[in-house]
């Protein structure tokens, strides 16, 4: 809520008493925690001060004070008239002097005030008004909100426009904004996803100190990863034998169209890790093949200490996560995009034919997230209610962008709060972006049985055999981008003898159930690297711990 306070016909002094006592009144109704108060009047009274000090009120009469609360977020938004002045959160910091006059010691303290706090505080200047915004408090929360938000308001355009407005205008708007933004957001991550995963490698491997360090840390979290994996597909299996969604359908394909049977082999894949030539992994962005290059390129830094190349490397992705937070902006914009360009072009009638599909896959998702629980309290002897408590930034941004690159800075930030070491979580992150995706073997399982079970065939038990090992295979080999799964899966629905008219069907199912299959692989890439710690005796239980 807005309020003017009067700083011509009043004293200042008085004004500025009057605006930060109902700045606490304010920020008393909405029952924030004490300590969260008490830094956000803090940082309001600074604020306030250095914004008074560069007042002109012969612009305006009066200052205004904004408080209020959106998706669990507080905003508190400082506008005072005056001239565009260098404000002291942004400025840099003197130490201070033993011959500092009074006032000039309490400028600096003032200037170290706000600098300590600047990742809350924002200032602009705009037609002769100087604004401070304040972020008291970032709910963990809040992208959530947006998100739900984001999808109810797509299923409702979504439908208005399918049903009652000219198919030229429906189609238009698809062809020309909702498509398009769609694209634009998932090029901008595939940009970046190459240049993160890469440095991150190399920069982790160079820090480890050569081949003992490498082998300390990185088995552990690779023999999680494959366990993850397996259990996956064993979970994927399993509930499809329970649930069983499409059996008596009765589908009949309206082609028989299919794609070259793909065959794959553990000795095949083994050889392709390593490329044959450095510059196409980077082109077709085979991710297994560009980790190996950053592997060996870190084991070479550490082992010759060439310390520019690891300073570059680490410039470059500083530089592209930058560049990933610009595209982040667009999230909620992309999610409403997808869901109504969905139903848009396929119906609402997709929504209900694929129920049973979903449910299972969603099933299926909580399944893994409780079995990664469990293993947390039983193998680490950890608290995993703490784990997911600390969790929520990133299972949030995982559930708004359904992707696990978008979600990296979180997942970084989250594993230093769990007190896992640096040295082992920078080389975890990238790598369960190949490794430690458990959900994918339970999405190809669902697909291929449902499809299956829709068109009535016959998957005989040494067939199952078969399709388990090409399951684990592509679930290691594919990328971690929303729609990369259709791709391997018309392999899988071949090598099982399903018409691939599925796959229409299997793009609104994977689009549907993106939102949780992302945050189950964030949560279990995450509860992999905390085992591995535990494991290792290097995790910071006293941190993990800390509220």
């Amino acid at each position: 809520m807005q309020k003017k306070f009067d700083a011509v016909n009043n004293d200042r002094d008085s004004a500025l008493s009057s605006a930060l006592e109902y700045i606490h009144e304010q920020l008393e109704a909405m029952k924030l925690k004490t300590k969260d108060a008490v830094r956000a009047e803090l940082m309001c009274e600074e604020s306030l001060v250095s914004l008074m000090n560069h007042a002109d009120f012969s612009v305006l009469p009066y200052f205004s004070v904004n408080v209020r609360k959106i998706f669990g977020n507080v905003i508190i938004d400082l506008k005072v008239p005056g001239q565009e002045f260098e404000f002291s959160g942004t400025s840099e910091i003197s130490p201070l002097k033993d011959n500092d006059a009074l006032q000039e010691s309490y400028e600096s303290i003032q200037r170290l005030v706000l600098h300590s706090f600047i990742q809350y505080i924002s200032y602009r200047h705009s037609g002769k008004i100087n604004t401070v915004r304040i972020n008291a408090v970032l709910s963990n929360y809040s992208g959530l909100f947006k998100t739900l938000t984001a999808l109810i308001l797509a299923v409702v355009s979504g439908l208005l426009l399918r049903n009652f407005a000219p198919e030229s205008v429906s189609l238009f708007l698809n062809d020309n904004i909702f498509a398009p933004i769609r694209s634009v957001f998932l090029n901008g991550l595939k940009m970046c996803v190459i240049p993160i995963v890469f440095c991150s490698v190399v920069s982790c491997i160079a820090d480890m100190g050569g081949l003992s360090g490498i082998k300390q840390a990185g088995g552990k979290i690779i023999k999680y990863f494959i366990i993850a994996n397996i259990m996956g597909l064993a979970v994927g299996l399993c509930i499809m034998y329970i649930f069983r969604p499409g059996t008596g359908a009765n589908m009949t394909a309206a082609s028989s169209e299919t794609v070259q049977t793909q065959t794959l082999s553990l000795a095949g894949n083994l050889v392709h890790i390593v490329a044959g030539n450095i510059v196409r992994p980077f082109l077709e962005g085979d991710m297994l093949q560009i980790m190996a290059i950053a592997f060996f390129v870190g084991l070479a830094i550490s082992l010759t200490g060439a310390k520019m190349i690891r300073k570059f490397s680490d410039e470059i992705n500083m530089i592209f996560m930058k560049i990933t937070e610009f595209f982040l902006y667009l999230t909620y914009i992309v999610v409403f995009c997808s869901i109504a360009s969905m139903i848009i072009t396929t119906g609402a009638g997709t929504l209900f034919s694929a129920a049973g599909v979903i449910f299972t896959l969603i099933g299926g998702h909580v399944i893994i997230f409780v079995i990664f629980c469990l293993a947390v309290k039983f193998s680490a002897k950890l608290n995993p209610f703490t784990m997911i408590r600390k969790s929520v930034p990133l299972l949030a941004t995982s559930f708004s962008t359904c992707s696990s690159i978008a979600a990296i800075p979180d997942a970084l930030k989250c594993s230093d709060d769990m007190g896992i070491p640096s040295s082992l979580y920078s080389f975890s992150v990238p790598l369960g972006l190949s490794l430690g995706k458990a959900v994918t073997p339970v999405y190809y399982w669902v697909m291929v049985l449902s499809a299956a079970n829709l068109y009535g065939v016959d998957i005989a038990p040494s067939l199952i055999v078969s399709l388990s090992v090409t399951i684990l295979l592509l679930s290691i080999t594919t990328p971690a981008m929303p729609g990369s799964g259709i791709i391997s899966l018309s392999v899988l629905l071949t090598q099982a003898g399903c018409p691939l008219e599925f796959i229409g069907l299997a793009v609104s199912i994977e689009m549907l159930t993106d939102f949780t299959a992302t945050m189950a692989v964030s949560f279990g890439n995450l509860a992999c690297t905390l085992l591995a710690a535990a494991d290792d005796n290097i995790l910071d239980r006293d941190k993990y711990n800390r509220p």
